[in-house]
């Protein structure tokens, strides 16, 4: 393998992070806004303000379509890391268990449809599951689209387990 070519990553496991800490960590006006989201758009390769370019495009999408969703960061505060490359990054997401049941569908659909990615491309994406319980278990993937099967399999499972 040359140092360009690019190794397929996966990953379930389970996750420190709770809504209690996300809420806890906030300022008092975000704290408000993300205690009853379903879905809450964090900051990039766990940063603490900087969010990929797009992200408030993702939010909008996911708005559209009824998913109860907001950015972790205030409007004064928001910024965006630009990343110049072929690959989608899409982000961390923290997500109630309440909405896996559309999430593969929109995951999909955003992807294929609206980014308009094909099978080669490379993605990135990282979804913490909310458990009913508040515990949490996370998915990362960073590899090729036509992986990405991968991801919406362990989203199917933990349906089932949540």
């Amino acid at each position: 393998m040359s140092i360009l070519e690019q190794k397929d990553r996966f990953e379930v496991k389970e996750e420190s992070l709770t809504r209690a800490e996300l809420v806890r960590n906030a300022s008092p006006s975000l704290a408000e806004i993300i205690k009853g989201k379903n879905l809450i758009i964090l900051p990039s390769h766990e940063t603490v303000d900087e969010f990929y370019a797009g992200s408030l495009d993702t939010l909008d999408y996911l708005n559209e379509r009824n998913v109860d969703a907001e950015i972790y960061s205030t409007d004064e505060d928001y910024k965006e890391l630009s990343l110049h490359g072929a690959d989608f990054w899409l982000g961390t997401f923290f997500v109630s268990s309440i909405v896996l049941p559309l999430l593969t569908n929109l995951m999909s659909s955003y992807i294929y449809d609206k980014l308009k990615a094909q099978k080669d491309d490379g993605i990135s994406l990282k979804l913490i599951i909310e458990r009913k319980s508040g515990s949490t278990v996370s998915i990362s993937f960073d590899g090729k689209i036509e992986k990405l099967e991968k991801v919406f399999t362990a989203i199917k499972e933990l349906e089932n387990e949540v």
